[in-house]
């Protein structure tokens, strides 16, 4: 689970010191939050996974 975390800490960092221009997002600004996206319900979904084990 560190894994999909440090991605999203990486992918936010990123769209932080790629934003040049705050009234439009750039191609590298996309593929980051794309990212962000998928390691957040990545991460999400193991979390539930393993709740659900715990809890049998």
């Amino acid at each position: 689970m560190y894994n999909y975390f440090a991605l999203a800490l990486i992918s936010t960092l990123g769209i932080i010191f790629l934003d040049d221009d705050p009234h439009s997002v750039s191609l590298q600004e996309w593929i980051l939050y794309a990212v962000l996206i998928y390691s957040a319900i990545s991460f999400f979904r193991k979390y539930r996974e393993l709740l659900s084990r715990e809890k049998r």
